[in-house]
């Protein structure tokens, strides 16, 4: 009997407060309104996204390409963030105290997860100073390949095979760009020990001279000839060097020996192999 009595008093009680007209519509009220904070917090990032996207559509250099998407991570984040913090004030509820609260947690958070930090701390500087850009080749550790996305915890580089890399910003400690400035085309060949050394540096000269000239919108400097560069088992080593414009390095490289082999097969020129003496005591 109490018990139903209980229950009476505090479905009374519960309608009394909660289920009356004012109470209904200011709710309704309030989850309007958290909506249409929703709807304009999209609306607003969208139209800044697709401005930014229109700006790196026609500013096509890669420092562009490199910032915008990160821009573009940050606003969403700080307008998920605006927004958060919009509908909690709109429902009455103290957000001070939970960010303050939160800002403690993530404090203490901080002390543990101190190599999160140094990824992000190490792509801010990347990024800042310039490092890398999307579209650059890199080199990490032995593996290479181009950058297609710089994040400020990580950085993603595909390699020639196909294979795409991720690897956290902190671990960029030491790698190699091959998109800066310029490049320098390096092929080497081998004449056999008889051959005319100053008809050897001639032959390459001339491969060089002729190169240059076919290609002259790549090509930052003159190609040189380094003349005898080393002494191998197969024979003696000509070296020729282009500085030209990096995109083109391997491209340059390719050419300069295809342009060799053929030279060498017009002019019946043998490339030698590797040779050995054997000496027999009697």
């Amino acid at each position: 009997m109490l018990f139903i009595m209980f229950t009476q008093k505090l479905f009374e009680e519960l309608s009394r407060r909660f289920f009356k007209p004012e109470f209904i519509v200011n709710i309704i009220i309030k989850f309007i309104n958290c909506g249409l904070i929703v709807i304009l917090t999209i609306i607003i990032y969208r139209i800044i996204a697709t401005l930014l996207c229109r700006y790196a559509r026609k500013h096509k250099q890669e420092r562009v390409q490199t910032l915008i998407p990160l821009i573009n991570s940050i606003l969403k984040y700080v307008a998920f963030f605006l927004a958060l913090v919009a509908i909690l004030r709109e429902l009455g509820v103290n957000y001070g105290a939970i960010l303050a609260g939160a800002g403690v947690v993530g404090l203490a958070v901080g002390f543990g997860a101190q190599t999160l930090i140094r990824d992000f701390i190490s792509g801010f500087f990347i990024i800042f100073e310039d490092l890398i850009r999307i579209g650059d080749v890199i080199t990490v550790g032995n593996e290479t390949g181009t950058v297609e996305k710089i994040g400020l915890r990580t950085t993603q580089y595909r390699e020639f095979s196909g294979v795409l890399r991720t690897i956290p910003n902190g671990e960029l400690t030491r790698f190699g760009n091959f998109s800066r400035d310029y490049m320098r085309a390096i092929v080497s060949v081998d004449f056999d020990y008889n051959f005319d050394i100053n008809r050897a540096f001639n032959i390459m000269k001339e491969i060089a001279e002729l190169w240059a000239q076919e290609n002259q919108e790549i090509i930052l400097e003159p190609p040189e000839v380094h003349g005898i560069v080393g002494f191998t088992k197969a024979g003696i080593t000509f070296r020729i060097v282009a500085k030209v414009k990096p995109q083109y390095l391997w491209e340059s490289e390719r050419d300069l020996r295809y342009r060799i082999k053929v030279t060498f097969d017009k002019l019946n020129i043998p490339i030698p192999l590797e040779q050995q003496t054997i000496h027999l005591k009697k």
